[in-house]
């Protein structure tokens, strides 16, 4: 593991964890944690070099600073895992709330606000290490599936997104729920307006790290148009919660001491016609230009979309020759 123990928790988690705690007590939530968020994130191929080579104390220059990055996100997702654990013991009488004279279990509202923080700052930690992985000079990284697949993504993380939806605020969590509809929203609004050629180039371009200044240019109007049609998309069914027996219920919020109730129906109507509107105007933006920059994408031109009808547009009233009156 890329956590050796109690002294490497402590050097992220500060006093929220006692150093009097064992390391065989903590390593199951260490090993969930590297083995579930991290390597999903990042690829089992990086983990794999980062925890041999930390174990074997032979870590190269280049991954000395990103073992500081990972071992923040382990630390606190391990914390997490761990903390519904905390305040009881499995004994012969079954399980018992951990109590002595002078101490007491704890509240339910200071383990809530605990839970909320630690999730927020592991979030966090896994966006920074996301975004230090863009600049990340490593073969074993950029040649993995994982890398390839974010990489070749017009909208590859929560930090991009959040440069056109500041609401996103770089949380790693929401972007990985919206991810999927970037994912139907490139094949649904992106490709029929880009042409396959154009769009394969593009994909290839953002693989290999080559997209010339025209096409960085292009790039930044389909993520922001990705961006905002991803989020329509989304945005009626991010109000919905699969629970584990199956069923699907409304989101809520309520921990036994305070509720925070969803929003009314005519605010998230508001928010999913915004957002649709929003989303069109940035996707007719995206064909406006490259319509007007032909010559600067011939692959575009010589595609079908180039003499498709744009759509969400208003009437061209220069064909008309005569004004009609209703009495």
């Amino acid at each position: 593991m890329i956590l050796k123990g109690v002294q490497d928790l402590t050097k992220y988690l500060g006093r929220a964890v006692m150093n009097a705690t064992t390391d065989e007590f903590l390593a199951p939530y260490i090993q969930m944690a590297q083995d579930g968020e991290l390597t999903r994130a990042v690829g089992a191929e990086l983990v794999a070099e980062i925890d041999t080579q930390y174990n074997a104390e032979n870590l190269s220059d280049e991954n000395e600073g990103l073992l500081i990055y990972m071992q923040k996100v382990v630390a606190w997702y391990a914390y997490l895992h761990y903390l519904p654990f905390s305040i009881g013991n499995d004994g012969d009488n079954g399980l018992q709330e951990m109590s002595t004279e002078s101490t007491a279990p704890v509240r339910i509202g200071v383990l809530d606000k605990r839970l909320r923080e630690t999730e927020r700052n592991a979030i966090e930690a896994l966006e920074n290490l996301l975004v230090y992985l863009e600049s990340f000079d490593s073969d074993t990284y950029k040649d993995s599936p994982t890398a390839k697949a974010s990489r070749t993504m017009f909208v590859p993380s929560a930090t991009a997104m959040s440069e056109f939806l500041p609401q996103i605020d770089r949380n790693y969590r929401l972007y990985v729920n919206i991810r999927p509809y970037i994912v139907l929203a490139e094949l649904d609004y992106i490709l029929p307006r880009l042409g396959q050629e154009q769009y394969d180039q593009l994909k290839e371009a953002l693989l290999e790290s080559t997209a010339t200044d025209p096409e960085k240019k292009l790039l930044r109007l389909i993520a922001r148009a990705l961006a905002h049609t991803a989020y329509w998309m989304a945005l009626p069914n991010l109000q919905f919660a699969l629970l584990s027996s199956g069923s699907i219920r409304v989101l809520s919020d309520f921990d036994g001491i305070y509720n925070r109730k969803n929003a009314p129906e005519q605010t998230v109507a508001y928010l999913i016609e915004q957002a649709e509107t929003d989303s069109k105007k940035h996707l007719n933006a995206l064909v406006n230009f490259l319509r007007k920059n032909l010559t600067t994408y011939p692959l575009y031109a010589a595609s079908s979309a180039a003499g498709k009808e744009q759509t969400n547009r208003l009437p061209d009233n220069s064909k008309y020759n005569k004004v009609f009156r209703m009495k």
